[in-house]
């Protein structure tokens, strides 16, 4: 003889809340960063034509536009440490290089070589980032530890990316401002890069991975 169980709805007590305060929180955090580096895209914006000036604005509105889309990429994770100081030192990280300005142009091999450097910066972001898949995120947080690809080679590749995307943006608008928030930008990182090692560190999985790939952001430096 068959049994027939009968499957009952799980009261309306026990379900998991659709919409939740963290979930919120979350969500409206996304939006501020996202709509931030679409902000950023602006004042390149402008300049973007069929010239070498052009195409370097349109390296930089194309990272900034990638970083606003990865912003709703991420899922939640395992653990995070939100404090004063990630906060500070994560978002001045990512916000800072958004103030430079696309003005006194330089020329020659040094307008070249940041052109160069920013199509780098993209590149190894980009890269970088399909290998981390959604454990993309902005806060010191364990998302799952990522070790192949770019993540052979140091262990932060994307916050590199950056760095050099930057950098090359600042050498083809050489001026005060960009080099101050530049110099700026990488005491930042620094700072930010330690912050998330320790918290990963507390995974033996991580500290696996710090004896497996030596240095954190810049090979034979840091």
């Amino acid at each position: 003889m068959e049994t027939i169980v009968a499957r009952v709805p799980a009261p309306a007590a026990l379900r998991p809340p659709l919409i939740t305060i963290a979930g919120l929180r979350r969500v409206l955090g996304d939006c501020l960063l996202a709509g931030w580096f679409l902000l950023a895209m602006l004042p390149a914006g402008r300049e973007v034509n069929f010239s070498l000036p052009g195409l370097a604005n349109l390296v930089w509105i194309t990272g900034a536009a990638i970083m606003a889309v990865m912003t709703f990429a991420r899922f939640a994770p395992r653990s995070a440490t939100v404090n004063l100081q990630t906060i500070v030192a994560s978002g001045a990280m990512l916000i800072l290089p958004c103030f430079m300005r696309p003005i006194n142009q330089s020329s020659g091999a040094l307008a070249m070589t940041g052109l160069i450097l920013e199509l780098i910066g993209v590149t190894l972001t980009q890269v970088s980032r399909i290998y981390m898949g959604r454990s993309f995120g902005i806060l010191p947080a364990n998302r799952g530890i990522i070790s192949n690809g770019p993540f052979q080679w140091v262990r932060h590749p994307i916050y590199l990316g950056w760095l050099v995307l930057s950098i090359g943006y600042a050498m083809f608008y050489v001026n005060d401002r960009n080099v101050i928030l530049i110099a700026i930008m990488c005491a930042l990182m620094i700072w930010r890069v330690f912050q998330e090692e320790a918290h990963l560190s507390v995974d033996p999985m991580y500290r696996g991975y710090m004896d497996r790939v030596r240095y954190r952001l810049v090979p034979g430096i840091i």
